[in-house]
């Protein structure tokens, strides 16, 4: 079943709309939450938090499929994204799942949004929409050191990427970077639960489709999803109600709304090191000036 709707990713320097659209469609009796293709709903820079609606997850009432918000940074590296659940779940002991974020350079991704490949690495049903040039980068986050229960808490997570067509022939996804634990998790805002994961990704790893320098702008989009099989979003940063009004577990999804972010410029650490010592030494000599 392919179904047109909205999915994560990152479309690098794409003119799209800002402002948001969205309509209830019945396809295939199935009624989904969709949105005029290119739409933006939030956008920013670095130390940006992007929100959700608590409650809008579907599949089961467990909380670690209802994503909160994320705040995502960066420095001349890296990308630095604190993804938080809903406050009263706990990321550690609160079941096993995946968060997944799609990303796209705007043009030649993966757009297989059908039931035998589904348009990303980890062949969960969800797909990236063809006017966002289809998905050319992803990120996979999952649980480690432990099953997700309270006899046994995960005690860190990790994360895997993949690019798409890295040959410019193969149009297959192939693995960039893995990362199987280390990923630190916390204690949100408002939250008396350890309900926040922070990944640390390299933006070299997205250096096959596209280069994150200052001034770049993506969109995204992060989902809760399961960990095998077909599996469809649960959960969406982007849309704010349900994604489905009946909710199936394997039907495939295609985004259309996302939000943005644009790659701040932020010195070296040896530059802020040299403009504070710049800094007291020329207080300093005006001290000895006195």
């Amino acid at each position: 079943m392919n179904i047109s709707h909205k999915i994560f990713g990152i479309n690098a320097g794409m003119a799209v709309s800002t402002r948001k659209h969205f309509s209830m469609l019945a396809v295939l009796g199935i009624s989904v939450y969709a949105g005029t293709c290119g739409t933006i709903y939030q956008s920013g820079g670095s130390g940006t938090t992007y929100t959700d609606a608590l409650g809008d997850h579907q599949g089961s009432a467990n909380l670690l499929r209802d994503i909160s918000s994320a705040t995502i940074a960066n420095d001349a590296n890296n990308l630095y994204i604190t993804l938080m659940i809903n406050p009263a779940g706990n990321i550690a002991t609160g079941g096993s799942f995946n968060y997944v974020i799609g990303i796209t350079s705007g043009s030649g991704g993966d757009t297989s949004a059908n039931g035998t490949t589904h348009g990303n690495p980890y062949g969960r049903s969800i797909s990236f929409d063809s006017s966002f040039g289809g998905m050319t980068d992803f990120i996979g986050i999952f649980g480690a050191g432990g099953a997700g229960s309270v006899a046994s808490p995960f005690t860190s997570y990790g994360f895997n990427d993949y690019a798409w067509n890295t040959n410019g022939t193969s149009l297959t996804w192939s693995k960039i970077n893995q990362v199987a634990s280390g990923m630190p998790i916390s204690m949100g805002p408002g939250s008396t639960t350890n309900n926040a994961i922070t990944v640390t990704v390299p933006m070299s790893d997205f250096a096959v489709n596209f280069n994150l320098t200052p001034g770049t702008t993506f969109n995204f989009d992060i989902a809760s999803t399961g960990t095998s099989g077909t599996q469809t979003a649960y959960d969406s940063l982007v849309v704010q109600t349900n994604i489905q009004a009946t909710y199936s577990s394997t039907a495939q999804y295609n985004a259309t709304v996302l939000d943005q972010y644009t790659i701040t410029a932020v010195p070296e650490p040896t530059t802020l090191a040299m403009a504070s010592l710049s800094g007291l030494s020329l207080l300093l000599f005006r001290r000895l000036r006195k």
